[in-house]
């Protein structure tokens, strides 16, 4: 038995948005104040070593009641799940779905798809060893480093990243999630329109600081307008190195489904409860 939600309780919820948004007058956009009381649910990163502190703060407090939240997990700092099990990471992860609000999914780096097919079978076994390290406990991947194309090239990773993302959902389960970081706007919908087995469940369209220059600044960022075309909930932004939750009455706005604001990734941000309740 797994233990977490899964994209067919967000499809139902999907399912149900469409519903009422054909009942919405046409060309009336809910003001600035409506925006802002939609709460987002959450994908943390939380790189901290395992701290009991944040964790239990992250998984008892997220807003899993909306849909389910998920907290990334990353015990070597950008090299997945190492070379076994880690006792105080299992420890946190295992206690997180005492209070059913968020589930946790494992980090895998992917390079921007520059070790083209050669690849796939080592980050093929790094998702094996996460299912296996931490058994009926990871909900899914996020893949950090993607990328439309091999970077100097005009080279497609489409098939690149299908091919992962199939791999979880054959392998794992179709309800376990699969999150591509690009950190910036796609060009396209080409991971979210591949057949259900080959699609992202969340695309990370934007990661980056606040408002420091020469760090990808979210003051600079606007969406894609394609991205409208698809659910909400298929969409994150990743917000570090912000002074305060002020992001959040931005972030309202935005068509995403998933939203973090913090300082950095290896421990919550002072303004942590600040964040839940205005994002």
């Amino acid at each position: 038995m797994t233990q977490h939600r899964g994209r067919c309780r967000r499809t139902m919820a999907t399912i149900l948005l469409a519903g009422l948004a054909a009942f919405a007058l046409p060309g009336l956009a809910p003001s600035s104040a409506e925006a802002a009381t939609v709460h987002r649910n959450e994908l943390i990163p939380l790189y901290d070593n395992a701290n009991p502190v944040d964790w239990k703060m992250a998984c008892s407090q997220s807003n899993g009641s909306h849909g389910g939240s998920y907290i990334i997990a990353d015990p070597f700092q950008g090299n997945g799940p190492g070379s076994g099990p880690v006792q105080s990471w299992s420890n946190v992860i295992t206690n997180c779905y005492r209070y059913g609000r968020a589930s946790v999914i494992g980090y895998v780096w992917t390079n921007y798809g520059s070790g083209s097919a050669a690849s796939i079978p080592a980050i093929e076994q790094q998702i094996n060893e996460w299912y296996a390290y931490y058994p009926r406990q990871i909900a899914g991947i996020f893949f950090d480093g993607v990328s439309d194309t091999v970077p100097g090239t005009t080279t497609s990773n489409k098939a690149f990243y299908q091919t992962l993302a199939s791999y979880v959902h054959t392998h794992e389960g179709n309800n376990d999630e699969v999150v591509f970081n690009f950190g910036a706007n796609p060009g396209s919908g080409w991971m979210l329109s591949g057949g259900n087995a080959k699609n992202a469940d969340i695309v990370v369209t934007f990661e980056g600081s606040y408002n420091d220059a020469g760090y990808n600044p979210y003051t600079a960022w606007t969406q894609a307008s394609w991205e409208r075309a698809y659910p909400a909930n298929d969409f994150a932004a990743l917000i570090y190195d912000a002074p305060d939750a002020t992001a959040c009455s931005s972030l309202s706005l935005q068509h995403l489904g998933y939203v973090y604001v913090g300082t950095w990734y290896d421990t919550l941000p002072p303004f942590w409860n600040q964040f839940l309740s205005a994002c």
